[in-house]
């Protein structure tokens, strides 16, 4: 699924990621751990495909609209919850009606439902944040790449997110966090230093 050697991207002379090596199997669950700064973020977006300026090897088999980021401070679409969690089912063809009943289930298992018709900017952090890891979530792509989906999240709610990710058995999922996640949340570990 994918396959990075010696990657490193480098911003105004200074290098902000490097990964010498790193193969990820279709289906498994990576943690990528490191301080703030390690380059974590850049990484998944060398993999989303968004960050093309880099040097060394990255390959992905899933082609671009199938790799799909949430972002740590995801961005929302104006509107209600309902409107943005349906917005990539709308966009790959979903009829109103079937796109509408996906997006309520899976707005049920993370706990939003009842947000369904409340508008995102009148959301808190937390719900921002669940609501783009629907969105993702009910596309149920082959890559997933998490940016820290579990920042402003009680209890209740990093639970509902490792119920839902597991029934997302196809999905292959790297998730960047600067703390150890949850158990039963990924299978492997990924630590990246400080670049320099």
């Amino acid at each position: 699924m994918i396959q990075i050697e010696n990657l490193r991207v480098s911003k105004n002379g200074s290098t902000i990621c490097r990964a010498a090596e790193l193969s990820v199997q279709a289906g498994e669950r990576i943690g990528i751990y490191g301080a703030n700064g390690s380059g974590k973020t850049t990484l998944l977006r060398v993999i989303a495909g968004l960050e093309r300026d880099f040097q060394g090897r990255c390959q992905v088999t899933a082609d671009q609209p199938n790799r799909i980021y949430v972002h740590q401070n995801p961005y929302l679409f104006r509107g209600t919850v309902l409107r943005n969690v349906t917005y990539g089912l709308r966009a790959r063809g979903v009829s109103h009606k079937t796109g509408e009943e996906q997006a309520r289930a899976w707005m049920e298992k993370l706990g939003i439902a009842a947000l369904a018709g409340r508008r995102v900017n009148h959301l808190s952090g937390g719900e921002r944040r669940r609501t783009a890891l629907v969105r993702a979530l009910v596309l149920r792509p082959p890559l997933l790449l998490l940016d820290e989906p579990l920042a402003e999240m009680d209890a209740e709610g990093e639970a509902q997110v490792i119920q839902a990710l597991g029934e997302l058995e196809s999905t292959t999922v790297l998730i960047a966090s600067p703390a150890e996640l949850p158990d039963g949340l990924v299978s492997k570990r990924f630590v990246i230093g400080r670049p320099d």
